[in-house]
């Protein structure tokens, strides 16, 4: 029996930083610089940078508390025209996102509580790995669209539908 191997070539790309939220800029420019290798559209890195952002926030705040002892490490992998982030703390603290994407559709009070949904919106892949007391792992796939083809996250026009009104948001205290 021999197998064959797959002609589709695997670039795997990985960063360590401490579970703080200092690094998130850095976390940003990271998964940026490989997601520009796949040439995703203008509006498509926009999204990638928007869930980057809400993923390691929510790994380093959530689930690590800003601990400096602890890591998150980011590891992002370009398979053929997919893009793989995986984003894992070891926090351990385990958290239903099914819950937390039921809330953000009725939630009205302030700010933040809505991540998961804008990242189930955007991307075309997303599963959470928990190992209690250890670690959790997001695992996140988008894939490179030939041009004007729909899919998770596409638009036809340079606007994003969001998940939640804008009115939701309070304004800015002065």
């Amino acid at each position: 029996m021999q197998l064959e191997q797959s002609p589709v070539k695997r670039q795997i790309h990985e960063l360590k930083v401490a579970a703080t939220l200092k690094h998130i800029e850095k976390v940003k420019q990271f998964v940026v610089s490989i997601a520009e290798k796949l040439e995703f559209s203008p509006i498509e890195m926009f999204q990638i940078e928007l869930v980057v952002d809400e993923a390691y926030a929510n790994a380093a705040d959530h689930g690590s508390e800003c601990s400096r002892e602890k890591e998150v490490h980011i590891k992002c992998i370009i398979e053929g025209e997919k893009l793989i982030i995986i984003i894992k703390d070891f926090g351990g603290k385990p958290f239903n996102p099914d819950f937390f994407e039921r809330i953000a559709d009725k939630k009205t009070w302030g700010v933040g509580g809505r991540g998961i949904k804008i990242i189930k919106e955007i991307m075309d892949e997303v599963m959470y790995f928990f190992v209690t007391g250890q670690s959790t792992t997001l695992y996140m796939v988008k894939q490179k669209r030939a041009e004007g083809e729909e899919g998770a996250g596409s638009s036809p026009s340079p606007v994003i539908a969001l998940p939640f009104s804008l009115d939701d948001i309070p304004p800015i205290p002065t």
